[in-house]
This record gives C-alpha cells, structure tokens and sequence, in this order.
C-alpha cells in the first residue's frame, strides 16, 4: 500500500445501534433511506448481489421499469456520496470493495471466529440498526430482523461462553457481569438465570442466588403461565440446602445422553426428558447446546409447544457454529407450524436456510429445504431436500425428507410415486427403530393405500400404527399430539 492510499479516509459502517455511515470523520446523509438501506446491506452481507435481488429488497411493489430506474437513482446517490469509491455495480450485480471499509457487525463475527469473546462483546452497543425502518419494504424490514436475532443470539452464545470461563477461572464478579448482560437479551431464558444462580453461588452469595431464582419463578409464570423447569428447581435446592454447586464432568453427561438417546427412539418421553435434563446439570458448555436441542425435539413430540421453544431458544443461543444454528431453526420452525404460529415457522425457516446456505453444510441444507417444503407445498424443496439426503450417512433426515415428498406427490395425484417413497421411508426408519416416526409412516402409508384402493394393505399398515402409538408416550395414557405426527 503506498502511503498516499494508506491516507485516504476509510468508510467506517456502524449498524449496532442507530445505524451511522462515515467516511473519515464525514457523516454520510442521504436524502432517502434506501440509499442508507442498500449500503448497510452490502457491507453487513459481505457480498455481491443481482439487481433482481436488489430490486425485490427495496421496491417489492414497483413494476420492473420504475423498480430499476429507482435503483439506478440510489446507486448515483451512493456513488457521489462515496466521491467513486468503494461501491462496484458492473453489469447485473452490486457490491461494495472491502479495502477501507470497516464494519462494525462485520469485525465483531471476524472476533468471535477468533475467540476474542470479551472484545466481540464491546462491539455489540445495541441491538442492530436500532430505529431503522423502511414503511414500503418488508422484504428489507425482515432480513432486517432475522439478522437482528441471529446477532443477539451469537452475542448470547459468547456471553454464556464467557461465564463458564469466568466461573472456571475463579473470576465470579466478571462471571455475574456477563450472566447479567446476558439475561438482559431475554429475560425469559432459563439458562441464563441458572448461569446467574450457579455465580452468584460459588462467589458464596447464597442469598442473591436464591432471589434469581424466584425472579425466574415469576417472570415465567406472568409471561407464560409455566413453572422453572426441573434442572432450575434442582440448581435452588441445591443452593438453598447448602449442598453445594458442583464442577461439571463430561462422563456423567455422556452416559445421561445416551439413556435418554435411547428412551427417545423407544418413544419413553418422561424418561427421556428427565435423563437429558441430568445430562445438562453436569455437561460442559460447549455440550448443552446439543443437549438443549434434544429436549426441545422430545417436548416438540408431545405437543409441549411452549417448553420446546424455550429449548429450542437455548440451543440456538448456545450453538457455536452456523450449520448448528440453521439445524435448530428449522426444526423449531417446524415446532412453530405444528402450534399454528406461520409467521414465526416462517421466518425460522428461512434462517435455517439461510444460515445452511452460508455454512455450505449439507445436512443443515437437507433441514431447511424439507421444513420450507413443509411449510410452502412447494414440492421442488423437498426433492432437493431428498436428493442432499441422499448423500448423507444421517437417515433420520432421509427418512423426514422421503416422508414429506411422498405426501406432497399424493396431493398432486401422483399416488403410486408417492407410495413407493412412502415404502421406502418406512424399511429405513425400521432400521433406526424410531417408534413415533414409524408409527406415523405406517399412518400415512395407510392413508396413501386407501386413496389408491388397496384397503386390505391400508388396513394392515393403520393396525401397526395403531399398536406403535399405543405404546408411545407415558404408559396409559393416549397424549393427543404423539398421534398427530403427519410431517415432520
């Protein structure tokens, strides 16, 4: 670089908190908000983009003509404001130059990749272009809030990061700060108050551990009607009886996780729940995320809509990567659907996607396309959910996908396709020995043979399904939701 480039202003984008556009010690102001809309898309994206794109983004409701002669204004305004620099529209895309621009979002994920967790934390000064809106836009206005969320819960996992770091180094004052601003970002996550018990309590503050718990007691019950769960009640017994809080060691928690593994596939759901909630009292933080996981899709199978997105909210928090992030969205999106909640399913859908796309993971890919298909009828997302499945050595993916495709052929009168899909859905999931899934194929296959005629095989298949419900779920009881498993 020669030093009269190294002393040409740098265009600094902050988007934490109200959004703010300076080139040196310039503040950039436009006479529109889409000029500061597509600039804050391009440098948060770090991507090129099609005019198309674009153009759906921030005028969805012009005709194409007047859609691109209002992006061809916007991007003069941008390039004088930039006096030529940094912004590169040539033929159909647009993108903005990355040397000498500096992106607040951009340095804080840059950050956390590297494990300054402390100084990634600094950068988030509030929560993502605060105040900012577009009335005409609500493509922008959701990728807006997705990516808000998405941040607040990469800041979640690095502040529960850094108070296990805290908490092993002895450091309980720093460790309580963290857990604090932590709990600030949702005060319904139950995590983060037993993160704020558990310091409180090793720094001998026994009396403030057992008041967060009681706010945790009354901010679940005013704002949904639930009580803490079992590994929070456990967490104040332990401190009101003087008992002591414990270091956690793996060993326990792999062995709780593989019992409950196996009381899930057995459709044991109360065992289940309760060997993965001993599995998180003793895990080490990077494991919980994938523990909390597990309990949200056990709450999810029997219809405990509620508990399953406080697990669901957990596991996203904690995840550490973004194919880990897409996995969890999408199956909360489809716990969202099952409850009748289609906005929130359908955002989360689309994060999963998004996220999978971003971590070019292909099991997380094979989630988000199958939940989208799920969720659109459009059967072209779950073909190519089958064909990534295809590739996987993972087959309850394979299973769901073959699942959802055959019912979304029957419904275009493709019955014999769909059938054949059906069948082959059925024998894999029989090797896994997933009772609920198998219950529910065995349902559909029934369902599939008796629009096509074949009722004395419709009939066998609905017995079976009959005989697996049954021995779904606690012993005695006929749980309404374990039975309405169609698509999953």
């Amino acid at each position: 670089m020669t030093a009269r480039a190294a002393s040409r202003p740098h265009l600094a984008i902050t988007a934490f908190g109200a959004p703010r556009l300076a080139v040196g010690t310039r503040t950039l102001t436009f006479d529109t908000r889409k000029a500061t809309a597509l600039l804050l898309y391009l440098a948060v994206t770090e991507r090129s983009h099609r005019r198309d794109t674009v153009v759906g983004l921030l005028w969805p409701d012009h005709d194409d003509e007047h859609a691109r002669g209002a992006l061809r204004r916007t991007l003069s305004v941008i390039r004088i404001a930039l006096a030529g620099r940094w912004l590169v529209a040539e033929g159909d895309t647009i993108a903005l130059d990355r040397p000498g621009l500096r992106v607040d979002v951009v340095e804080f994920r840059r950050l956390l990749e590297q494990g300054r967790l402390v100084d990634a934390a600094a950068l988030y000064r509030g929560d993502f272009l605060a105040g900012f809106a577009l009335r005409d836009a609500p493509p922008f206005d959701e990728w807006q809030s997705l990516e808000g969320e998405r941040l607040r819960g990469e800041l979640s996992a690095a502040l529960q990061r850094l108070v296990a770091q805290e908490e092993e180094a002895g450091a309980y004052d720093r460790a309580i700060a963290h857990g604090r601003r932590w709990l600030e970002l949702d005060p319904l996550h139950e995590p983060a108050h037993r993160a704020l018990m558990r310091s409180y309590a090793l720094a001998g503050d026994r009396a403030a551990a057992l008041r967060q718990y009681g706010e945790v007691a009354r901010v679940l019950d005013r704002e949904l009607g639930v009580t803490p769960l079992p590994e929070t009640r456990d967490l104040e017994r332990a401190v009101r009886d003087g008992s002591g809080i414990m270091r956690r060691t793996t060993r326990p928690a792999r062995a709780d996780e593989a019992v409950a593994d196996l009381h899930t596939l057995h459709g044991d759901y109360a065992r289940a729940i309760q060997s993965y909630e001993s599995a998180l009292a003793t895990a080490d933080p990077e494991a919980r995320g994938a523990l909390e996981h597990k309990l949200a899709d056990v709450h999810h199978r029997r219809g405990d809509w509620e508990r399953a997105a406080l697990h669901y909210r957990a596991a996203r928090d904690a995840a550490s990567t973004d194919a880990d992030r897409a996995r969890v969205c999408a199956d909360w999106s489809l716990a969202a659907h099952r409850s009748g909640d289609a906005g929130r399913a359908a955002r989360l859908a689309r994060e999963a996607l998004d996220l999978a796309e971003r971590a070019h993971d292909d099991r997380a890919s094979a989630q988000a396309h199958n939940i989208l298909g799920v969720l659109t009828r459009d059967a072209r997302h779950l073909r190519r959910a089958v064909e990534i499945a295809r590739t996987l050595a993972d087959p309850t993916i394979h299973v769901a996908a073959l699942n959802n495709l055959a019912l979304a052929l029957a419904r275009d009168g493709q019955a014999d396709r769909a059938i054949a899909l059906g069948e082959e859905a059925l024998a894999l999931s029989a090797r896994i020995g997933d009772r609920h899934r198998e219950a529910a194929l065995h349902n559909n296959l029934a369902d599939l043979l008796n629009a096509a005629g074949r009722r004395t095989e419709a009939m066998r298949h609905l017995k079976r399904a009959v005989a697996l419900f049954a021995e779904i779920g606690e012993p005695g009881t006929m749980e309404p939701e374990v039975w309405k498993l169609v698509e999953w």
